[in-house]
């Protein structure tokens, strides 16, 4: 090698590729993406997209009905009922719950204390 010259970096030439390669792809897909076609084909594919997957959704719904098994959507209501189940009974837990401005609390556990059933003698 001359003393004057320096050698090339393949991976510099490399990287310079991909950059071109890059701005050209950016370019002519832009372009494409401008036009009116593009947009309906799209709208297209994206109506046949959604069909196939409702078609697929009934019919494994039905597959998993036949074999007995939940579908998602089983498990999304159930999961959904279990809210709400969780929510009432905290409301019921909370309007049970002793509250510390009581005043027929005494300190004492009602289960602790013995029930009241006698009643004084009639005088």
């Amino acid at each position: 090698m001359a003393p004057g010259k320096t050698q090339a970096d393949p991976l510099e030439m490399w990287r310079e590729w991909v950059g071109n390669s890059e701005r050209q792809w950016n370019a002519f897909l832009n372009n494409a993406m401008a036009t009116h076609e593009f947009s309906q084909t799209l709208g297209r594919l994206m109506d046949v997209y959604l069909n196939m997957q409702k078609s697929m959704n009934d019919v494994m719904g039905r597959y998993f009905t036949a074999l007995n098994i939940p579908t998602r959507s089983d498990v999304v209501a159930l999961g959904e009922r279990l809210t709400l189940i969780e929510e009432r009974l905290g409301n019921i837990e909370s309007a049970l719950a002793p509250r510390p401005s009581d005043p027929a609390l005494t300190g004492i556990p009602a289960a602790l204390s013995p029930p009241r059933t006698r009643k004084p003698p009639a005088r």
